[in-house]
């Protein structure tokens, strides 16, 4: 198993470094910088492994001259060691089969925990809906539009007439009405 997840790892690293060049050759940055990560992903992941290697192989050597540093009779005590009890005795694989209050709790509970969170949502959206719809009414009516308009109509600039009456360019903005009160 150990050489078939090196061997994987060195394709993966030969094939991310090969489609680099590839799509470094062809342009395709986005497609570059993407297998790029992949490529250093890979080879930190397989520079990780090898250090760990070498390091698992240096403690099996120190173990080795250092003799058996487990003291005898370790596993048996471990065994014979009292079992702790579990806390909750509906979870035990005997009780499985038989029906308990927690489900029903923790659903009764959270149906409980809903319908007040429903609660408070519908009491601070109805005390404070007035008052803030008071405060942006004020703050909006700053900023709003003017009641008149800000450009004359074409009716208020014929009007004006000598103002606006040799601008040519202004008369044919303003169409057939224009061109016809110049004349």
């Amino acid at each position: 198993m150990k050489k078939l997840s090196w061997l994987i790892g060195v394709v993966a690293l030969i094939a991310t470094g090969a489609y680099l060049f590839v799509y470094i050759y062809r342009w395709e940055w986005h497609r570059a910088l993407l297998v790029g990560i992949l490529f250093l992903a890979t080879l930190v992941g397989l520079c990780t492994a090898l250090v760990m290697r070498r390091l698992g192989s240096m403690d099996e050597r120190v173990r080795a001259m250092a003799g058996d540093p487990r003291p005898p009779g370790a596993l048996e005590r471990l065994r014979a060691a009292p079992v702790e009890t579990q806390p909750f005795r509906w979870l035990s694989a005997d009780a499985l089969d038989r029906t308990h209050i927690f489900i029903p709790v923790l659903l009764g509970g959270g149906f409980v925990v809903s319908g007040i969170a429903w609660l408070v949502e519908r009491v601070a959206g109805g005390s404070a809906r007035a008052g803030v719809e008071e405060e942006l009414a004020t703050e909006l009516e700053e900023i709003a539009f003017p009641a008149t308009s800000l450009v004359p109509t074409d009716a208020e600039l014929l009007a004006g007439g000598d103002d606006y009456a040799d601008d040519a360019g202004l008369r044919v903005l303003l169409g057939p009405a224009a061109t016809r009160a110049a004349r």
